[in-house]
């Protein structure tokens, strides 16, 4: 069964559930920055990581510079009873004091703010989709499609005999609120340079779904940084340092005349 789609329904039902839901879903994102709480940072562990980071990268780039740099920079690292890495290593963390601790409140409060937020809004525009436009067949796909897909395009309209190219109103609602968290992020681009966190549906309502009891990565379960510290210190001790750019100015000189 074939029909013709009324342009009418364009005007007054596909482009006003787009432009509402996309709308929408742009004033939550900007509610929900203000529930969001900002992670407790432990400058600590940030100087460690920091400073593990620069070791890598001395091993990394150890060939690239003098053997007298590097010999400074690997004492500051190695030096016995004074290295970065000996003269301190951090304990590991126990792991019964961190669970007994817990999470953060505050971020479990704004975790549950934001899903709620995303819960109320969704539900207001389910009821508004299907109050205003229930019944509305708003779009056909340029494709064929078979019977398998009738149930999930033509949720609300229940004709037995149509073909299941056909979208409901209901449907094309789910789909651009589905794919909302992607058009705001092409939209905010064209006006901001930072970097906009749109919660994305799907993982809002998986977050909702499992709560605040799903298993989680137990707290204070991290690596064990006086190892990490011990097998840094081992690799530096390891590397066998080779000026490479020892004759550089004698080569570029070389080549310049060839070329």
């Amino acid at each position: 069964m074939g029909i013709v789609l009324d342009p009418n329904i364009r005007d007054n039902v596909l482009l006003p559930i787009f432009i509402v839901v996309l709308m929408t879903s742009m004033i939550r994102a900007s509610v929900m920055t203000l529930f969001k709480t900002d992670p407790k940072i432990d400058m600590k562990e940030v100087k460690t990581n920091s400073m593990l980071g620069r070791c890598r990268m001395l091993r990394a780039s150890a060939n690239y510079i003098s053997e007298k740099s590097f010999k400074v920079r690997k004492a500051y690292f190695v030096k016995k009873d004074l290295g970065a890495l000996v003269k301190s290593p951090p304990k590991a963390k126990d792991p019964m004091e961190a669970l007994q601790a817990g999470p953060d409140p505050m971020a479990a409060m704004g975790m549950m703010k934001g899903q709620m937020v995303f819960m109320v809004s969704q539900g207001l525009l389910a009821y508004w989709v299907s109050h205003l436009f229930s019944g509305f067949l708003v779009a056909k796909t340029p494709f064929p499609l078979t019977f398998q897909f009738k149930g999930m395009l033509q949720r609300g309209v229940d004709v037995t005999a149509l073909e299941p190219g056909y979208v409901s109103s209901l449907c094309w609602y789910m789909f651009v609120m589905m794919s909302s968290h992607s058009l705001i992020g092409v939209v905010q681009s064209f006006f901001t340079s930072d970097d906009v966190e749109v919660m994305d549906p799907m993982m809002a309502m998986m977050g909702s779904m499992g709560g605040m009891g799903a298993p989680g990565m137990m707290p204070g379960a991290g690596p064990d940084m006086a190892k990490i510290f011990k097998q840094e210190q081992d690799n530096l001790d390891m590397i066998t340092h080779e000026f490479v750019l020892e004759n550089i100015e004698v080569e570029l000189w070389r080549k310049w005349r060839q070329g």
